[in-house]
C-alpha cells in the first residue's frame, strides 16, 4: 500500500530549510509519496458577489516543477507526485503554453533529476463554472 502526504502550500511558507527538513521527515517516516497540487490564481473576496473559497490572492503557491526539482535534490526514496496541474498556465520546460500544445508527460530532464520518482498525471477539459 502506498500512503504518501499532501505538501503543505500555504502553511509552509518560503524558506527553503523548512521545506527541506520537512520533505526529509516524510521520508523518513516511511511515507511513499509527496503530493504537490498547483495554484495559480485566487479571487479577491472584495469582489463583487464576494468570495468564500479557501485561497485568495494573497496565498503564494509553490510552482510544482520547481519545487520538485528542490525537492529531488533533497531526498532520496520518496516519490513526487502532480494533484491538481493547471496545464494551460505552467509548462515543466519553462514558459506558458496552451494545454494543447504541451505534453501531459513530464520532460525527460525532469525525470531524470528526480531519479525517475516523478508521477505525474493530467487531464484536457474544461470545467464550467
Amino acid at each position: 500500500m502506498n500512503i504518501g502526504v499532501v505538501f503543505p502550500q500555504v502553511e509552509i511558507g518560503q524558506d527553503p530549510i523548512a521545506i527541506r527538513h520537512y520533505a526529509q521527515a516524510v521520508e523518513a517516516m516511511g511515507y511513499t509519496h509527496i503530493l504537490v497540487f498547483d495554484h495559480v490564481l485566487g479571487a479577491n473576496p472584495e469582489r463583487p458577489g464576494g468570495w468564500k473559497g479557501p485561497y485568495t490572492y494573497r496565498h503564494a503557491f509553490h510552482e510544482p516543477f520547481v519545487l520538485f526539482g528542490f525537492l529531488a535534490a533533497v531526498t532520496h526514496r520518496v516519490e513526487l507526485v502532480t494533484g491538481i496541474l493547471i496545464l494551460v498556465w505552467v509548462s515543466p520546460s519553462g514558459g506558458i503554453q496552451s494545454s494543447s500544445r504541451r505534453s501531459a508527460r513530464p520532460s525527460r530532464t525532469a525525470e531524470g533529476a528526480s531519479r525517475n520518482r516523478l508521477r505525474s498525471c493530467a487531464r484536457s477539459g474544461r470545467r464550467n463554472w
